[in-house]
């Protein structure tokens, strides 16, 4: 898909203004509540990575039929689970489901014959098939079993109830679906497709992934048969079942009008139905940003459920509440996490900083005044602490997993400094190409895929970036220093960094003048701290702020008017700053004297030999340097590291 520029048109001021005037400011800072709530539901299925079947990467799971039997009532499941699958290894004569031994497999069929079978105490299900299927061929086999699904605490298989009718729903991220069916939960094997097929008593009704294609009316039961025909991991599978009330909306896309249905309770329908019309210009607008909606040929849609925040189960999020924080969010999942998935916990950012971007992008274009807000949480947040990097040093910690600092937010910002960066076009363009790689699209990725997807459409190197802001840990603090001389305007732009891991970010920063009536902007490259810019501005400089629009995130930065500290780059330029300990002066002037004092103003012994400083006796720290020129005295602070 070719970058588009999206333009706020006629059609949706009058929903622009309604979205503005509804938002919260407990809204706003919703996306805490989301990362806490995820990660509190993800503490308990956490541990069962471990107890994931290492046989269940033999084969390639292709299709499952998910028949059950469940009433709201009673917290029971019966299932027949059909899967086809490939074997990927030869004398593939077992297969392995994951399977809680809470519930109980009554028998299993294999071309229509019974097969025996283990239930094991690590939570897997041992098959013994009668005879060696040969790699590379597609079989299937049929799985039995019920129970009282196990109650981990956060989800996985629900009872519970809303205004004294009762309600089942699941939530499976990321290992707990083993809790109600047998299933691979290994996150490297999507499933192709699946059809979802329901029996419950007819007062309710059934939500679940892709489209539904069969109601069956069973005198006091009803059966709902949905059919979903797009890739799908695991823990994406849902159901939700309870006495909905139902609606459609629809939202006019790219590739034509999509249907987004919704399942709320009845006691909340006029309320839940005002609330979640405003998505449909968010719907359009990430539409138009990124590329056509994944799941195009289905639909999207919502149900109501009981946990209080949101999740993107694959084109039916859940659904705590519908503000249009979390609606927003949640959508953004279909393409962030749904169509492509992280490749690992290290890269969690892929699902959640991409969602919580998009989220900006609501604001920017449908909100415009909590846009700055927006901004000035997530930088606020990322530099909160001195440390922590995008990137998951620790996937065992869930806490640190989903930790709204930095893997939502700061990785949310890493994206708009990318975006600032390589330019608006550039950026989108390369957001697309990601998504639609046809080796990711309904797949699985990593950073570096990205990374390269970017680099290929702006002609830039991103090693630096993502080494700094991806692996690097905290913040850069900036220092201007500033004079005007007629209309040359002078900076001098030093940095500082808030953590060793990352010496110096190289990054285009912005600097605002205004003074008379009048304003304008510079962006320079500032590639080293000590840089030196000028630029002839037709006015005289009242003031100056140093990245008004927050594109990069920084903290403690500093703008002073200077005199002697300014020069002219062509006259004087000393570097490496900082340095290991060597430190050259470069001028065409004549240096009458150097002198070294440090931070207590004390002047110090140092080693000067041809214009070259050797700091390397001397401990850590600042020191300022004394240039006695022909015509002036220059001063200039130096960080030995």
């Amino acid at each position: 898909m070719s970058f588009k520029q999206y333009s706020i048109g006629l059609l949706f001021i009058c929903t622009f203004q309604f979205l503005i005037s509804t938002i919260q400011a407990q809204d706003f800072f919703e996306i805490d509540k989301i990362a806490i709530s995820e990660a509190n539901r993800h503490q308990l299925h956490f541990n069962n990575t471990l107890k994931t079947a290492a046989e269940t990467r033999n084969y390639d799971l292709k299709y499952h039929r998910l028949r059950w039997e469940i009433d709201p009532d009673t917290n029971y499941i019966k299932g027949e689970i059909t899967s086809y699958f490939i074997p990927v290894v030869s004398n593939f004569n077992q297969i392995y489901f994951d399977l809680t031994t809470s519930l109980t497999v009554d028998s299993i069929k294999y071309h229509q014959s019974l097969v025996s079978f283990t239930q094991l105490a690590n939570n897997s299900l041992k098959i013994d098939l009668p005879a060696i299927i040969s790699q590379n061929n597609l079989d299937s086999i049929t799985v039995f079993y019920q129970g009282v699904p196990a109650n981990s605490g956060f989800g996985s298989f629900v009872k519970s109830s809303h205004a004294g009718k009762s309600i089942i729903w699941t939530l499976s991220e990321p290992f707990g679906a083993m809790e109600w069916w047998p299933c691979k939960q290994t996150l490297d094997d999507k499933i192709d497709s699946i059809d979802v097929i329901v029996t419950t008593p007819k007062i309710n009704k059934v939500a679940s992934q892709g489209l539904l294609v069969n109601e069956t009316d069973n005198g006091t039961n009803k059966t709902y048969y949905w059919k979903h025909r797009y890739p799908i991991t695991t823990y994406l599978i849902s159901l939700a079942i309870t006495n909905y009330s139902e609606f459609t909306i629809n939202a006019n896309l790219t590739q034509g009008s999509l249907p987004i249905l919704n399942y709320v309770y009845p006691e909340d329908s006029l309320t839940n139905y005002s609330q979640i019309n405003l998505i449909k210009p968010i719907f359009e607008l990430y539409d138009s940003l990124f590329t056509p909606y994944p799941f195009m040929n289905e639909k999207y849609g919502h149900a109501k459920f009981g946990w209080s925040g949101g999740m993107e189960h694959q084109t039916m999020s859940s659904m705590g509440s519908f503000s249009e924080h979390l609606m927003s969010h949640e959508l953004a999942h279909q393409w962030f996490g749904n169509k492509i998935t992280c490749a690992s916990w290290a890269d969690i950012w892929l699902n959640e900083g991409f969602a919580t971007y998009a989220t900006g992008m609501f604001y920017k274009h449908l909100a415009p005044a909590w846009w700055l807000p927006w901004r000035q949480d997530m930088v606020n947040t990322a530099t909160s602490l001195p440390d922590g990097s995008v990137y998951n040093p620790d996937t065992t910690s869930v806490n640190r997993i989903f930790s709204s600092r930095l893997s939502y937010k700061k990785g949310a910002y890493l994206l708009r400094m990318l975006e600032w960066k390589i330019g608006e076009q550039h950026f989108f363009q390369g957001i697309n190409n990601y998504i639609t790689d046809t080796n990711l699209s309904y797949g699985y990725a990593n950073t570096q895929v990205l990374k390269l997807h970017l680099e290929q459409v702006s002609g830039i190197d991103l090693t630096e970036f993502f080494t700094d802001w991806f692996y690097g840990e905290g913040y850069p603090s900036y220092q201007i220093t500033w004079n005007q001389q007629g209309n040359d305007v002078h900076f001098l732009v030093e940095q500082t960094t808030s953590h060793n891991s990352v010496d110096f970010y190289e990054m285009p920063i912005p600097i605002y003048l205004s003074g008379q009536g009048f304003d304008t902007t510079l962006v320079f490259n500032h590639t080293f701290s000590g840089q030196q810019f000028a630029a002839s501005i037709p006015f005289l400089v009242d003031s100056i702020a140093f990245d008004p629009e927050l594109c990069i995130i920084s903290k403690n930065n500093t703008t002073v008017v200077g005199v002697d500290e300014l020069f002219n780059s062509a006259k004087l330029i000393v570097y490496p700053n900082p340095t290991n300990g060597i430190v050259h002066i470069n001028t065409a002037a004549k240096i009458n004297s150097i002198r070294v004092f440090d931070e207590q103003g004390q002047l110090l012994n140092v080693i000067i030999q041809d214009n070259t400083i050797n700091l390397s006796a001397f401990k850590a720290g600042f020191y300022f340097l004394e240039i006695q020129l022909e015509k002036e005295i220059v001063r200039k602070k130096i960080n030995k590291i």
